[in-house]
């Protein structure tokens, strides 16, 4: 039976409903207790009073399909939402290895002549912008570490240290999404967000392998440490909901003047 509620404002931002008197009696409810509510894909919200567990994933996949395709099929499954992933196939634990590398979370519990089973481990009470404040923080390092490359100091496999751990976060993220329900629009924005600095990581790696080819250069750690001031008063401006802030309008328009300066002498 359909019972129609009406829709009220608490606060600024704060949306209400009632719940139906009846429905509380029935499940002894009181003040103070907890109610699960689902954001189903069909548009509709269930409402329960036990936590809803998911319905665990399995997937079989063979590794004798070649390495691009089975990394392919097992990041589907962990992106999926699995909770365990079983490889079986030739040189089964070389892949196994790999895929402990590439994800988070990922362990073996079982191991059997070419079979490998591998668990997923539960994530739900870690939300994704937590994730992506963890990116952030690592790619931001990033920059400091590139531009100290450039004055001909630095490690460069710690910042591909870094950059996997970039990716590993990002994946995880995609993860996250698919099994939080969040809000198309929100978690649209959020995974945009999340791909940009998997990009920032990228692009810093290969202007990590330049610097070190081309040899000690100050202009360029300066640009790259201005960067580095400019991607931390954008990610701010993001985290505050304030991207037409005026700290990160001017850090653009600095990091511009720096930018051209330093093209000019290049001519």
């Amino acid at each position: 039976m359909e019972i129609p509620r009406k829709i009220q404002l608490t606060g600024r931002s704060t949306y209400i409903v009632s719940l139906p008197h009846e429905w509380i009696q029935k499940l002894d409810l009181g003040k103070g207790d907890s109610v699960y509510i689902t954001n189903n894909s069909n548009g509709t919200l269930t409402f329960s009073a036990k936590q809803m567990k998911r319905e665990p994933k399995e997937y079989k996949i063979s590794v004798n399909e070649g390495r691009h395709t089975v990394m392919r099929n097992v990041v589907s499954a962990y992106v999926g939402g699995a909770s365990k992933i079983t490889l079986n196939g030739k040189e089964v634990s070389i892949i196994a290895e790999q895929v402990r590398q590439l994800l988070s979370g990922v362990e073996i519990i079982d191991e059997n002549g070419d079979e490998i089973i591998l668990k997923i481990m539960d994530f739900e009470n870690v939300d994704m912008d937590t994730l992506i404040k963890r990116q952030f923080n690592v790619t931001r390092s990033m920059f400091s570490l590139v531009a100290d490359i450039c004055r001909g100091r630095g490690n460069e496999l710690e910042i591909s240290k870094k950059e996997e751990e970039v990716d590993r976060l990002y994946l995880l993220v995609l993860r996250n999404l698919v099994m939080s329900q969040m809000p198309q629009k929100e978690s649209l924005f959020k995974v945009i967000v999340a791909k940009s600095m998997e990009k920032v990581g990228d692009h810093l790696v290969d202007l990590c392998k330049s610097a070190e080819d081309a040899g000690t250069n100050e202009w360029l750690a300066e640009l790259i440490t201005r960067a580095g001031d400019v991607y931390i008063q954008a990610f701010e401006a993001f985290a505050k909901n304030e991207l037409d802030s005026g700290g990160f309008k001017a850090a653009i328009v600095k990091y511009r003047e720096i930018y051209d300066k330093s093209d000019s002498a290049l001519r």
